[in-house]
């Protein structure tokens, strides 16, 4: 039950950033409050690969996180106003694979390392890293879309509203 939990709940978050990627125009890619902070593509290209590359770690026999996921964002297809709903897409497909080979047991016994070093066992660490991310930077995308143009969004856009 953990599992379907989990795995619906990122598909979710996919699935509504995927919907917001679509409410991006071109002349608000660049769109940032300040200096030093991610500009609207920046989060986009960060959300493509948030939900997934910390399972894909955790997945894999390397040792090491930081290179890993370096080497997976290095590989990733560039992301575009055009071939964003795509890319969210693929990312849905792929946390249903990831979802495939994890069980119940693995999400409460197994136990895996934080690319800063503390443990946790599989399943909390998926809420903590995969789950929150993808909320997190949702919200902010949800924000920088408000203060950036005149597209009306609102509230359920931000928690519930995956299809126009």
């Amino acid at each position: 039950m953990l599992k379907q939990i989990l795995q619906e709940s990122i598909i979710k978050e996919l699935k509504l950033i995927k919907r917001l990627s679509t409410k991006v125009t071109a002349d608000s890619l660049d769109y940032r409050p300040k200096e030093n902070v991610r500009s609207i593509i920046e989060l986009l290209q960060y959300l493509s690969g948030a939900g997934t590359g910390m399972l894909l770690f955790w997945q894999s026999n390397e040792s090491e996180a930081r290179p890993f996921l370096m080497k997976l964002r290095e590989n990733a297809p560039v992301l575009t106003l055009e071939n964003a709903p795509a890319i969210f897409d693929a990312q849905i497909d792929l946390v249903n694979e990831l979802f495939a080979s994890i069980s119940e047991e693995d999400l409460a016994t197994k136990e895996v390392s934080y690319p800063w070093g503390t443990t946790d066992t599989l399943g909390k660490a998926i809420l903590e890293t995969s789950i929150k991310w993808l909320t997190g930077y949702k919200m902010q995308l949800f924000l920088y879309l408000k203060q950036s143009s005149d597209i009306a969004i609102s509230t359920p856009d931000l928690w519930r509203k995956t299809e126009d």
